[in-house]
């Protein structure tokens, strides 16, 4: 007799299944072998780096055939499946915990995130996306070591049976978060990988409990009673998503004048009707070489043309009045010590202007060309 189609699905459903319960386990085996004896300590005689490769051979040739003497051994009554899988689901957790352990204990005790003395005396626009990252975290030893706390808390969590769920729970967004940097900050492809590794792995164990979790989650009774609003409460809905959007709307483009911000570039410098030689910054502080214009209000003016050092240059604000075509620039802490410049803007073209304004009693005539950004979005 031929089988349905539906009991044919099942059944590669089924095989499907333990394919994947196979992989978990040999993936968390090979991996965990590797993140905690090959990776660490690089001098390991030959012997375990031969044992790491026939530990590929022999999962794979496991992966590919174990699923089927499985499902017939479970077809025959010959073994107990959901045992199996508590014994999978074990080895599994104690892989995770071990592994993301490391990297909380690599936080605390310094050896992840270190400060680099070159890198604090590069410029950031030399900086890769891996030398940003551990700069940042590195900045902060709290920040770093509240991490670690999720990382081992949960880990340690996934140990017990009864607390697998709030630990894969914990560590879920922690990891994610970590994947995420590690993809788009360039990290590497052995820490991307392996966050990719832990995250299926955390899904893993959730999907053990999805059942708790989707009556959590999607469950149709709530503890408050309801409040019945009519079209009232579907109108409040898109305000509060809409209303945000158009704050932020306004904020962002109302009187913005996205042809003014970046970096200027001085291309000539007349003060008091004197042409300032290019070189004039190495000795005059106030011969001015960049000027920088943020999007938030702020400008800076530098006389060094190489890099901005934010502590020896000109700090203030600006308002633009497109009307007049003037710009006002504040500099100065304290509203009533503040110096006040009044910036006549003579637009060329959108990468190009002219400045003419009076500083400290001189005369100052500019011209200005944008400098193409080097920074690309990823």
């Amino acid at each position: 007799m031929q089988s349905s189609p539906i009991s044919e699905k099942s059944w590669l459903f089924r095989l499907f299944i333990k394919f994947v319960d196979c992989l978990f386990a040999v993936t968390a085996i090979y991996n965990g072998y590797n993140v905690l004896f090959i990776q660490p300590f690089k001098s390991l005689p030959f012997i375990f780096g031969l044992l790491s490769l026939m530990m590929t051979i022999v999962g794979l040739l496991f992966c590919i055939i174990y699923p089927f003497i499985w499902q017939r051994k479970e077809q025959m009554g010959k073994i107990n499946s959901e045992k199996l899988r508590s014994w999978i689901g074990g080895i599994v957790r104690y892989w995770l915990a071990a592994s993301i352990c490391t990297y909380g204990f690599a936080k605390i005790l310094k050896t992840q995130f270190e400060q680099s003395v070159s890198t604090n005396d590069s410029l950031v626009r030399s900086l890769s996306g891996f030398d940003l990252t551990w700069n940042y975290f590195g900045h902060s030893y709290a920040l770093a070591v509240i991490i670690a706390i999720f990382q081992i808390g949960g880990s340690v969590l996934l140990l017990f049976r009864r607390t697998t769920l709030l630990g894969a729970v914990i560590l879920f967004p922690v990891m994610l978060n970590i994947l995420l940097i590690n993809w788009f900050y360039h990290i590497g492809a052995y820490p991307f990988l392996n966050s990719i590794l832990y995250i299926l792995g955390l899904v893993y164990l959730l999907l053990f409990r999805w059942k708790d979790i989707k009556a959590i989650l999607f469950k149709p009774d709530y503890t408050f009673p309801v409040i019945h609003l009519g079209f009232v409460k579907f109108l409040l809905r898109i305000f509060v998503v809409v209303y945000p959007l158009g704050l932020i709307y306004h904020l962002a483009y109302t009187d913005k004048t996205p042809f003014l911000v970046g970096k200027w570039q001085v291309d000539q410098m007349i003060r008091n009707n004197d042409t300032l030689q290019s070189n004039a910054w190495l000795t005059d502080s106030t011969a001015w070489k960049n000027i920088y214009i943020e999007e938030n209000g702020v400008v800076f003016i530098s006389s060094n043309p190489y890099m901005l050092d934010k502590r020896k240059s000109y700090r203030g604000t600006y308002i633009y009045d497109s009307a007049f075509d003037d710009i006002v620039l504040l500099f100065g802490r304290n509203i009533r010590q503040q110096d006040t410049m009044v910036v006549k803007v003579n637009v060329l073209n959108s990468r190009q202007m002219k400045w003419d304004l009076v500083s400290h009693n001189d005369s100052l005539l500019l011209q200005l060309s944008k400098v193409e950004s080097k920074n690309k979005e990823n």
